[in-house]
């Protein structure tokens, strides 16, 4: 008897393990997209759920920052990164999204962000970028003319910085303009990811 229930036992892990190994299979096929954070201070709620809805769709999602050191988000949990930005190949994702939090500008004062940014933009893909982070994508210069939003203060200083940059903002959590998409914070990353998605198809 305990010989028989071995057998089922491990026929129904062989079978699950085909199973996960399929959805796997299908995500790769879908295309991977790639999640930036910052190395420090990034917002867990934006990335965590911007991930569950590009992951939902079925598209297999790495995430990087500066370093594969563990990232540290401002709510003092943490993810390790697959890799970093500057090991990232733009032509080998479907989309680059920047997450933001207090730390995301940070991640505008490195050269190979900016280049990752420019290269996925100027081959096509998606760019995305929420809260904050939208003014790393102005950075990088491919914002002239292009509707936009981001979180912002009551001074607005972050609408400054993104119309300086030649943006036009739009006061709206989450807006699309060619395929660039900007997201204002956390209570917009479900809507945030949903319009990736939804870009992609």
């Amino acid at each position: 008897m305990f010989a028989v229930v071995l057998v089922l036992f491990i026929a129904g892990c062989e079978q699950k393990a085909i199973q996960d190994s399929g959805e796997v299979l299908k995500m790769q096929e879908k295309g991977k997209i790639l999640l930036i954070i910052a190395q420090e201070g990034y917002q867990p709620l934006e990335y965590a759920n911007t991930k569950k809805e590009l992951e939902s769709a079925g598209y297999a999602v790495e995430t990087a920052s500066l370093t594969k050191n563990t990232a540290k988000a401002s709510d003092g949990s943490t993810t390790t990164p697959s890799l970093a930005v500057k090991d990232a190949n733009a032509e080998d994702y479907k989309a680059v999204v920047l997450i933001g939090g207090p730390d995301a500008l940070s991640l505008g004062e490195h050269q190979e962000v900016l280049e990752l940014i420019k290269d996925a933009y100027n081959t096509g893909k998606i760019v995305a970028a929420i809260c904050i982070s939208p003014i790393n994508l102005a950075k990088a210069g491919i914002l002239s003319g292009k509707q936009a939003t981001c979180w912002t203060d009551s001074q607005k200083s972050q609408v400054s910085l993104l119309e300086a940059a030649g943006a036009v903002f739009v006061d709206r959590p989450v807006v699309q303009d060619g395929n660039i998409i900007t997201a204002n914070g956390p209570d917009a990353a479900t809507a945030f990811g949903k319009k990736i998605v939804e870009a992609l198809s």
